[in-house]
């Protein structure tokens, strides 16, 4: 993914150098141009050369979109109240007076928010919002005139042209940078909007949200419904980043529809696994199965596919079944297994013939292991792959061996001694 960054020279710099320690895989390039009303002027280069364009801050966005038809994913960086702490942090070390101050671009609630948590009372404090096709000139001309009149003694500005304006004239301005928190929050912005755009992942994605042990927890009825609502809270939290929409199913399934590209990706299994973590912490463990499809209806089946190996396994484990009916997991650790749940195979509908094992089965013993780069089982690794006994784990070796797609690697005895443990080499190969 290559990111266009569109503004003043200093900015687009300090964008840049975030994106770099958020993400260092990033291919960026910077478009400079010192002021708002020129950045349409290399948008078009821009969007040629890139595959999404990040504007320096809102300003710069209002502006392009408004005089520019924009045809890639894009977003801003904002300013938030860390970058006006930040400011508050300046006017200290240079002994200003924290309660007038004129500051520009930044919303109203956020100033009071802060005012309120650091307990500033205001006095001469003038805020002027973002305001579209107002020119730089006159955020100057305001910011001055304020000072002039003795109103502030500082001017925060979130424009950069209009920062090195007024100390061109002897006035006191402070620039409100972006901070690494609102460029990762842009970045997670822009990933999402392009994901969303792709067509390789045009494709619909549904999650189906369990919560499997929830009849059990039952107890009291107005705790229950208390602590549902509380699960639920977090639920549409999860479903809300990943602009997705939700659809309760019975009293303890959820049924999440959203785009392919914004699920398939490892910041989104982390986010279902703080989600997890969060429901459990409850009681009540939340087991999760994604399907992809190119109809809903073979999504969701997809989906119900991979919570029922989630359910199966009884770990909360994540796995996910595609378009193709290929299953992929357990997505929370670092070995993903990869196989087929249907295959036209000859040679795996021979092997299972013979063996007596499902499709599914012989393709899931093949999956694991090729992960882990060895055909050598005992009983009880066995019985994990397949899930089921040792006992019919051993069975089952004895078949392969039976029908000539196993043979005796080793007999490894316990330092305990006891019963020595068989180990068979599976030619599914």
């Amino acid at each position: 993914m290559k990111i266009g960054i569109i503004g003043p020279e200093s900015s687009c710099e300090s964008v840049k150098e975030s994106l770099k320690q958020i993400d260092g895989e990033l291919e960026i390039s910077c478009y400079i141009r010192e002021r708002v009303s020129h950045c349409g002027e290399v948008i078009e280069k821009c969007e040629e050369e890139c595959d999404a364009v990040l504007f320096t801050g809102c300003a710069v966005e209002d502006y392009v979109t408004s005089v520019y038809e924009m045809k890639k994913p894009y977003t801003s960086v904002e300013r938030s109240s860390v970058s006006v702490a930040g400011a508050f942090f300046k006017m200290q070390k240079q002994d200003m007076e924290l309660d007038a101050f004129s500051i520009d671009v930044v919303e109203n609630q956020v100033i009071m928010d802060l005012l309120d948590a650091v307990q500033i009372l205001a006095r001469n404090i003038y805020s002027c919002s973002m305001q579209p096709g107002v020119d730089e000139q006159e955020y100057v001309d305001w910011h001055i005139s304020l000072q002039r009149e003795g109103k502030t003694n500082v001017a925060l500005t979130s424009f950069v042209w209009v920062y090195n304006t007024l100390l061109a004239q002897g006035y006191q301005a402070i620039y409100l940078k972006g901070t690494r928190e609102t460029v990762r929050r842009a970045l997670e912005r822009l990933k999402n909007k392009y994901a969303l755009t792709q067509a390789e992942y045009s494709q619909i994605a549904v999650e189906v949200l369990q919560l499997t042990n929830y009849d059990w927890h039952l107890g009291n009825y107005y705790a229950a419904m208390s602590e549902k609502a509380d699960i639920e809270k977090e639920i549409v939290q999860y479903v809300q980043s990943i602009q997705g929409t939700i659809f309760p199913f019975g009293k303890r399934e959820y049924v999440v529809f959203s785009n392919a590209g914004v699920i398939e990706n490892k910041q989104n299994y982390n986010r279902i696994q703080k989600l997890q973590q969060k429901v459990k912490e409850t009681g009540i463990e939340l087991n999760v199965g994604i399907g992809m499809g190119l109809t809903v209806y073979k999504a969701e089946m997809n989906a119900r596919k991979a919570l029922d190996n989630s359910v199966r396994r009884k770990k909360q484990e994540l796995f996910q079944v595609d378009e193709k009916d290929v299953l992929l997991g357990p997505l929370d650790t670092e070995r993903q297994l990869r196989y087929e749940l249907i295959s036209s195979d000859p040679k795996i509908r021979e092997i299972a013939a013979k063996t007596g094992l499902s499709e599914h089965s012989v393709l899931k013993v093949i999956a694991i292991a090729e992960a882990r780069k060895s055909y050598i089982f005992d009983a009880h690794e066995l019985a994990e792959c397949l899930e089921v006994t040792v006992r019919s784990a051993r069975r089952i070796m004895n078949k392969i061996m039976d029908a000539g797609y196993g043979k005796l690697h080793a007999k490894e005895m316990a330092a305990s001694g006891g019963r020595p443990k068989a180990l068979i080499e599976i030619l599914f190969k």
